[in-house]
């Protein structure tokens, strides 16, 4: 059997061993079919086209996938050279932006303007927006694990599940009104599943920006994420990163915290005059 020597190759056996959720592994192998040969010369002017393109951030992490594959099929055998020479691509981080708690309160409440309304699965259009904005602001989960959500994670007043990107186990306590808006979605659900039997991702996601649009609000669902995380770091320092449950201490300062809102609770030095 011959050698692998495109990316496109070696991502479906890099993905066979391992469990990552379908929005994950369809980046992996689109951007691996996008890179074509393995071979550093190669990453480099892909590289380079795509920083023209899109953002440097997004490099970035093509670039960490890349070099994954590549590192993996050296390691395994696979392929003969060593995954060296490839460029690194510096990004310059914007700050990050998150919802202030006035706006999700204003976000969630006009739900209710699509109560009744039914979307081609049969769902109820409110009450879908309002569990997907509950669960993914109380659990601070990342898109792919809240739409995977199930009835049997679910003990209590309490939701469980072991994150797709890091393998590691998270609870997280849900309000009564997160619990009212899932068990209306359980009731009608096909699968056990909360979210996720409603539409496809990118439908959900065209559904969530029309919301948004409707009330004035910019930002997408990824704000979810980085508004839970913020407004647990502003009740208690430290809190942000162990909320999402990072295993780098850096990624939550650097990526996910809106500092604008800690204003009030960053240390400051003393006024001179």
């Amino acid at each position: 059997m011959s050698k692998p020597t495109t990316f496109a190759e070696i991502a479906p056996l890099y993905l066979a061993e391992r469990h990552v959720c379908n929005l994950y592994s369809h980046n992996v192998r689109r951007i691996a079919e996008r890179a074509g040969v393995v071979a550093a010369e190669r990453i480099n002017r892909y590289l380079l086209a795509r920083v023209e393109k899109v953002s440097g951030i997004t490099v970035r992490s093509e670039r960490t996938i890349l070099l994954s594959l590549w590192r993996w099929a050296y390691e395994t055998g696979l392929m003969d050279v060593a995954p060296r020479g490839v460029m690194r691509m510096k990004a310059r981080r914007k700050p990050t932006k998150a919802w202030t708690v006035s706006q999700l309160q204003a976000v969630v409440a006009n739900t209710s303007k699509h109560d009744g309304k039914l979307l081609r699965s049969g769902a109820d259009h409110g009450t879908f927006l309002r569990a997907w904005l509950l669960l993914g602001y109380e659990t601070g989960a990342r898109f792919g694990d809240v739409m995977s959500f199930r009835r049997d994670q679910i003990d209590g007043d309490s939701l469980s599940w072991t994150q797709s990107k890091t393998g590691d186990p998270l609870t997280r306590t849900l309000s009564p009104a997160c619990l009212q808006a899932v068990h209306a979605m359980l009731a009608h659900s096909p699968d056990g599943r909360i979210l996720g039997w409603v539409a496809k991702p990118r439908q959900c996601m065209r559904i969530m920006r029309s919301h948004l649009d409707g009330c004035g609000v910019a930002g997408t669902s990824k704000f979810l994420r980085r508004s839970s995380a913020t407004h647990c770091e502003m009740a208690q320092a430290g809190s942000g990163r162990l909320h999402l449950g990072h295993r780098s201490p850096a990624l939550f300062e650097q990526a996910y915290c809106d500092w604008s809102q800690l204003r009030s609770k960053t240390p400051k030095p003393p006024q001179l005059m």
